[in-house]
This record gives structure tokens, sequence and C-alpha cells, in this order.
């Protein structure tokens, strides 16, 4: 049973530039909604139709860790934000403490205004499991190509496989790691998908 969110309960900022020269996204957590404003474009998620909000691991590459939000409402709409913001083609920032303070207290808020909803961290199951299979037949075959590299003493292709087998695995590990399926409460935030 929802209980009723104080309509004083603060209002709560947050905004990023998810690609470089793209529009600002600028997002407003109020007692009762969720505003995204981008350009002229502003959708508004009243707190009571937020069926989903999911939490992921969403790095951009190995110098670019990020994490990510999508809020999808009843109605179909939805918003994804990070914690990554981009400052120019180059340069970016990390918005780590603002970005894990806003998804805290909106999944808090959601679940407050409507019971059923779903608070999900990490990729669907299908991916998951997709990315496991794929990641350890590519591990697989970068080690069969280091051992005939080696048989055949091809010293240079043998020391790429195996650099290429330690950069993937690690990445992998990583991702999947962070990145499996699962869900929670608000009073119990995954700290694996969170900054």
């Amino acid at each position: 049973m929802p209980t009723e969110m104080s309509p004083k309960a603060p209002t709560i900022l947050y905004s990023h530039r998810p690609k470089p020269f793209a529009a600002e996204l600028e997002l407003e957590l109020t007692a009762h909604e969720l505003i995204a404003t981008r350009g002229r474009s502003i959708q508004r998620f009243p707190l009571t139709a937020i069926e989903r909000v999911v939490l992921r691991f969403s790095p951009r590459n190995t110098a670019h860790r990020a994490f990510a939000c999508t809020v999808r409402a009843t109605d179909g709409k939805s918003v994804t934000f990070d914690s990554l913001s981009w400052k120019s083609l180059i340069e970016t920032e990390k918005q780590n403490d603002s970005y894990a303070r806003f998804v805290t207290t909106l999944c808090e808020r959601a679940e407050r205004a409507r019971a059923e909803v779903e608070l999900v961290a990490g990729v669907p199951p299908w991916k998951f499991w997709g990315m496991l299979v794929a990641g350890i037949g590519t591990l697989a075959g970068l080690l069969a190509i280091a051992g005939y590299s080696v048989s055949d003493k091809s010293w240079f292709a043998a020391g790429l496989a195996v650099a290429l087998f330690g950069y993937l695995g690690f990445w992998m590990r990583d991702y999947l790691t962070r990145n499996r399926p699962a869900r929670f409460r608000s009073g119990a935030m995954p700290s694996l998908v969170l900054p």
C-alpha cells in the first residue's frame, strides 16, 4: 500500500549532458513527480505512474566508467540518464555523488508512491547470459590463438593474444559482476550499480 509523500519533501535536481554537444538533460524530482527537460521537450512522470526503475553499470570505455538509470512509466514513456556528463568532445565530468543521491531518492519516493514499482539492478537475464557465453567463447578463442602462436614461435601474435585475453577478461568480469540481474528495495540499494 503506497504511503503519502510529504508535500514538503525537498525538490532534488540533477542534470547532465549525455553526448558531446547534445542538449543538457535536466531532471527535477519533486514530492509527487519526476520532470525531465531537454531543450523544449518536457516529460512528466507522476511517481504513482512509475512502474520500473533500472540501475546498471554502463561504461563507455576503460577511461569512462559510468552508471545509468532508466525510468519507465505505465504509459510507456521513459527517460535514461547517467553519472557522466560531457563538457566537450574529449572532456567529461563524473557526477558520482549527485547521481547516487538523486537515484537513491528517486527509488525511495517511487517505492513509497507505488508499492508495486519494480526496482531492478543490472541488465536483462537474456543479455547477461548471452554476454557470458560470448565472452567465454572469445576468451577461449584467444587462448587457442596464443597456444597456436607459441607452438609456431610467433611471439608477437602470442603476446597480443595474451594481452587481449587479459584486457577482455578483466572488462568482462567487471561488467558482468556489476550487472548481474537482480531486484532490490529502496532500503537496500545495490552498491555494484552505483558509483
